[in-house]
């Protein structure tokens, strides 16, 4: 009997240990480590390493007891003390880093028992944004402070483009960056440049993309601007001209109807698109890129419009009067030239006719010029 007592007292002296739950904790944000046990009096909180284990918190004695915490933690860590009598013992942890992740013990006991339950922490930086646009050495995204390690893709109008990769930067807070540049194609209308940045583990993936137009209108007429997937989709909208800014507005708000722009009119159409009214000035003339952003994607289309002022028709009418006028003097001197030289042949053929006809024609030339000399008083025989 006593052997039994002496039995059941030592299986409930052993830990009881539960399986691991998983958490993804944001970068910088706060997360919570869950944990639940009926083991109310001594609680540890603990990181395992390969090697050791880290003290992240503790709680006995109806309050936090830090004189042990790693210094990674310290100032990070708390609990819901209120909580703690319901069974409630997880873990807040602050400020999240990349080092955070890993595996957490939730280690809980009374005198006579204990218990262990396991957390395995994911960190995560989310990719927020790309930036796409045109440089010297081509269309290059970028994208930084992302973790886990990111990678990309390119297509050019839906097609894929291999490239040599870049390997991501890291940083000193085990953040990621992450740049690539893809070769300008030769000039053609429409092409549209589209970079997917995808993490790791492909849960998620940011898409940016630039497409190039070019248009040319005359003085006083108007223009309209195409802007990405503007009818029925929602994202802010801006339109830019340079450096400055035309207008913007989000799609799921009412749009402008109408707004004055630099001296000119400007109208957002039922689908969304942008009119420019009655460009009367060269300084309208230059590139204007219509944006829309939403949480994954970034999407450009840069027109380039060039306006045909008076004095420019001007110049383009006298280049082409004098493009005209070299032509015909070209085309008259080449069929000149080509007349003098059939008329040469053909008068190399009666030569040499003459001398192979038994010799009357050049006979009678001969006695004519003899003739001649014979009447000037030069002729002898």
């Amino acid at each position: 009997m006593n052997q039994l007592i002496r039995t059941v007292t030592l299986l409930w002296s052993l830990a009881l240990t539960t399986g691991d739950d998983t958490v993804t904790c944001l970068y910088s944000q706060e997360c919570v480590l869950p944990c639940k046990s009926d083991y109310r009096e001594i609680i540890h909180w603990q990181k395992l390493e390969r090697q050791t284990t880290v003290n992240v918190h503790s709680f006995y004695s109806g309050t936090d007891q830090l004189k042990y915490q790693n210094e990674a933690y310290r100032g990070r860590t708390s609990m819901f003390s209120d909580q703690v009598s319901k069974g409630n013992m997880s873990l807040i942890l602050k400020e999240v880093r990349t080092q955070d992740r890993g595996r957490y013990k939730c280690y809980t006991a009374i005198s006579s028992a204990n218990k262990e339950a396991f957390v395995s922490v994911k960190v995560k930086a989310p990719i927020k944004s790309v930036d796409i646009k045109m440089t010297d050495d081509g269309i290059t995204c970028k994208t930084s402070d992302v973790y886990p390690k990111p990678k990309i893709s390119w297509t050019i109008n839906g097609t894929p483009k291999i490239i040599s990769p870049k390997d991501p930067q890291e940083d000193s807070r085990g953040l990621f960056s992450l740049t690539s540049t893809l070769p300008v194609q030769p000039v053609q209308d429409s092409l549209t440049y589209t970079c997917s940045i995808s993490s790791e583990d492909s849960t998620q993936t940011y898409i940016a993309s630039l497409t190039e137009e070019k248009t040319e209108i005359d003085l006083g007429q108007d223009i309209t601007i195409p802007c990405p997937g503007s009818q029925g989709e929602t994202g802010n909208f801006t339109l830019t001209f340079g450096s400055s800014t035309v207008l913007s507005y989000n799609s799921e708000t009412p749009q402008p109807d109408r707004i004055q722009w630099n001296g000119i009119e400007v109208k957002v159409t039922s689908k969304g698109n942008i009119i420019l009214h009655k460009l009367d000035s060269e300084r309208h003339a230059g590139t204007y890129t219509c944006e829309k952003l939403t949480t994954q994607s970034r999407q450009l289309i840069q027109t380039s419009v060039q306006i045909r002022t008076a004095s420019t028709v001007g110049i383009i009418i006298a280049v082409t009067v004098s493009i005209v006028v070299a032509i015909t003097v070209a085309v008259i001197a080449y069929v000149i030239k080509k007349r003098r030289s059939k008329t040469s042949e053909n008068n190399g053929q009666e030569g040499s006719g003459g001398t192979g006809h038994n010799g009357t024609p050049l006979d009678d030339r001969l006695q004519s010029e003899q003739l001649v000399e014979k009447r000037s008083g030069t002729w002898t025989d």
